[in-house]
């Protein structure tokens, strides 16, 4: 019902205002409009009483001294509750975590740092385009994944788009390696999986898209680790062969590579084994299924290669020195860093580096793959703090 101005509204108080309450009506206009929410340039229709109350059509008449106290109370909730984008944690922190939704991956604060990237020439194993080595700074924090991202995590990212990763892959298929197989893909990479393992069998752009859907429908900048800062991270404070030191005996507690549970399958072939076995054979391990390095990430050595942004180039010379990707208008290969489950110990060192190309496949692979996808290649994702 529409109430008139002359017969039922409130007029603001003038001389039957209380001792020192001049300015009452102003501030009492404004509390009112602030806890019942009257939108700005409309106080005529919301105006206080001498009082000490509040009118607004439809609501009529309410105490201010009531209201005040629920406002006050809301005033405190305010105070205490945490920042927004930081309902987990302090995102200045180095090695707190958090999560942006609840299939997310789960995210790391890693401080930033200088670090010399690369393998020196006597590190046993090196290749030369490990070199030259060179200073890094990594000059801001950033959130890097906990884990490599999951099978659990991807398909969520698949039923909300649709999006489409192909339908064949490189896969393990015996003694002579891996070959390109139709009908298999990162739902089934020829060897067993459940949604708490490592997502494979994914492209650079695939890998692309769900970064992208993840910034979509968190709000947040998520985005491939560059080449560096994946090396960073992975080092985390070292300059040995691994985050865990020099000797590859102490792989088998913090990496799923080649060992001796491998060794019926490949028996005849030329793989490199480690004298341990975690039962996984050839096939990826659940993330998280090894020890962390110093800045509690996992799998940074073995278990899956991980997409970064960078386009490969055969030296580090003319590199950016900053952090940034190093990038180029033909960008027909981008670098993998960490390992994998096929691959032996030494080339899951801090500094190896390779790249996920189709240049060396037959031609009739290439047109059925389309995009180069393997079974042992996978993603972790960073996100800017700032």
């Amino acid at each position: 019902m529409h109430v008139s101005d002359a017969d039922q509204r409130p007029q603001p108080a003038t001389q039957e205002q209380e001792p020192g309450n001049g300015e009452f009506p102003q501030r009492a206009a404004q509390l009112c409009t602030a806890i019942l929410g009257q939108p700005a340039g409309q106080l005529r229709e919301f105006l206080p009483t001498h009082r000490g109350k509040c009118y607004r059509a439809g609501l009529g008449v309410v105490k201010v001294q009531e209201i005040l106290k629920v406002f006050l109370l809301l005033l405190i909730a305010v105070a205490m509750a945490p920042e927004s984008g930081a309902g987990q944690t302090d995102l200045a922190e180095p090695g707190a975590t958090f999560r942006d939704c609840e299939d997310c991956p789960e995210m790391v604060i890693v401080p930033p740092g200088r670090f010399l990237m690369g393998s020196p020439d006597s590190e046993a194993g090196r290749m030369e385009h490990e070199g030259p080595q060179r200073q890094v700074t990594i000059s801001k924090p950033m959130a890097v994944s906990r884990f490599e991202v999951t099978v659990g995590q991807y398909a969520r990212f698949v039923d909300e788009t649709g999006h489409d990763s192909g339908d064949a892959c490189v896969v393990w298929t015996g003694v002579d390696g891996g070959s390109v197989v139709k009908g298999k893909n990162w739902l089934d990479p020829n060897f067993p999986q459940a949604e708490d393992h490592p997502v494979v069998c994914i492209s650079w752009n695939d890998a692309r898209a769900y970064i992208d859907w993840l910034s979509r429908t968190t709000g947040e900048p998520y985005r491939f680790l560059s080449e560096s800062e994946w090396e960073y991270m992975a080092r985390a404070g070292t300059t040995t062969r691994y985050s865990f030191g020099d000797s590859e005996e102490g792989i088998c507690g913090y990496a799923n590579v080649p060992d001796l549970s491998a060794e019926p399958v490949t028996e005849g072939s030329n793989w490199q084994y480690v004298s341990c076995d975690d039962g996984y054979g050839v096939q990826s391990a659940p993330v998280g299924s090894y020890a962390p390095n110093a800045f509690g990430l996992h799998d940074v050595h073995g278990n899956v290669w991980e997409w970064t942004e960078d386009c490969y180039h055969d030296s580090f010379a003319g590199a950016p020195s900053d952090g940034a990707p190093r990038l180029s208008d033909e960008c027909a290969t981008r670098v993998v860093k960490g390992g994998s489950l096929s691959a032996p110990a030494y080339l899951s060192r801090s500094a190896v580096r390779f790249f996920g190309a189709l240049e060396f496949l037959p031609e009739s692979d290439k047109l059925l793959l389309g995009e180069f996808r393997n079974f042992n290649l996978g993603l972790r994702v960073a996100r800017n703090l700032d």
